[in-house]
């Protein structure tokens, strides 16, 4: 059924080729979620701040193919989606001199663009940490269309050279394609004023954690529902406070795939797994806990302690672009009791170094939009 969607996604596409490329005319493309933020919004606002006359068309898939209202006013909104993707997209990708998105877009197997629209790829992640895309991936439409539709991907952008390879396996997009300019939302940590505004907004949803010290707990999703129910058997949050006391509070940051485990929270605990700024819980907390989440790698750039709290490394089957004891950064804990222990002790910043060379590769100067747009556009 997908396949049938994708053809005809593409049918349509080279139906509105007739029309001519629209020169300026930039489509902004959330593939991987519905907020307008992360690179994509960093490349708009860059775009538009150089007043080159560009128009913008920006689109969520999430918004347009999620119905509303109940009874035959959640049929009229499916209608309205469906037309809207099939349609609306496909005509302002036909007619776009820009397409940036924030993951593999599948239909674009079944599209040939022209030669005067670019296919920016500008992926939601940073670096390369766990294994992700095709390396994981093990539906063979997805990997068949991943494959043929990277094909069209004119720019891919990353933030190091020492991961090229690692997106070139990923994403199947030759070398000659990855760019290793640096990410657009890693100039937030360099961006004193942004970094601010962002912990001030923390403050404001949540007055009663200011003076307090914060502990950021964000795991990532694991294998099984069961497995993603255990994250917190493993991770008491009435232990957590009883070891670092009344001065703290912790902050849980769920993957959404994990959502439903959330338990019920104790007294200074709070769920931030729906709030809208992740950079604001990582500006206002003082430790991170995670354990393989892709987190680390942004976290990196504050220069705050990280706990990698890896209770289940053995039986974790996503796998890693580098051997994880040796290069994740923080301190490795391996049971409960090593982890309540160094709650109590000075934290040390493991491998950090060494981490930030092989994801940065010295790329960190606050200006990766800037760069990423003069590629693009000159």
């Amino acid at each position: 059924m997908k396949k049938i969607g994708y053809w005809i996604f593409g049918i349509l596409f080279h139906f509105f080729r007739i029309f001519p490329v629209k020169n300026k005319k930039v489509v902004l493309f959330m593939v991987h979620d519905c907020k307008f933020q992360g690179n994509i919004r960093y490349v708009y606002e860059e775009m538009k701040r150089r007043q080159e006359g560009f128009q913008f068309v920006i689109l969520s898939k999430r918004n347009i193919l999620t119905p509303t209202g109940t009874g035959i006013k959640k049929v009229v909104s499916k209608i309205k989606g469906a037309l809207q993707f099939f349609v609306g997209i496909s005509y302002h990708f036909a007619t776009a001199e820009y397409v940036f998105l924030n993951d593999n877009f599948l239909p674009l197997a079944y599209m040939n663009p022209s030669k005067k629209t670019k296919i920016v790829q500008l992926w939601h992640g940073v670096g390369a940490f766990k294994r992700f895309g095709l390396t994981t991936e093990g539906d063979e439409l997805v990997r068949k269309c991943v494959k043929k539709g990277n094909q069209k991907v004119t720019h891919l952008f990353v933030s190091s050279s020492k991961v090229i390879p690692c997106y070139e396996d990923a994403l199947a997009i030759k070398k000659e394609r990855i760019f290793p300019t640096g990410i657009p939302l890693t100039d937030f940590y360099f961006d004193e004023a942004a970094k601010k505004k962002a912990g001030n907004a923390v403050y404001e949803n949540y007055p009663e954690l200011k003076g307090k010290k914060i502990l950021l707990y964000a795991p990532t999703f694991r294998e099984t529902s069961q497995q993603n129910k255990d994250i917190f058997k493993y991770f008491s949050m009435e232990k957590v406070m009883e070891q670092l006391g009344e001065d703290w509070c912790i902050l849980v940051r769920l993957h959404p795939h994990v959502r439903e485990a959330m338990p019920k929270l104790p007294k200074g605990c709070y769920d931030m797994t729906e709030y809208s700024d992740i950079k604001g819980l990582f500006v206002v907390s003082d430790l991170l806990v995670a354990d393989y989440s892709s987190v680390v790698v942004e976290y990196v750039l504050l220069g705050k302690p990280i706990l990698l709290y890896a209770y289940d490394l053995e039986q974790y089957d996503r796998g890693f672009y580098g051997p994880y004891e040796e290069e994740a950064p923080g301190m490795l804990l391996r049971s409960e009791e090593e982890f309540l222990e160094a709650l109590t002790k000075p934290f040390k910043m493991v491998h950090f170094d060494k981490f930030i060379e092989k994801q940065y590769d010295g790329i960190l100067d606050g200006q990766s939009t800037k760069r990423v747009v003069d590629r693009v556009v000159g």
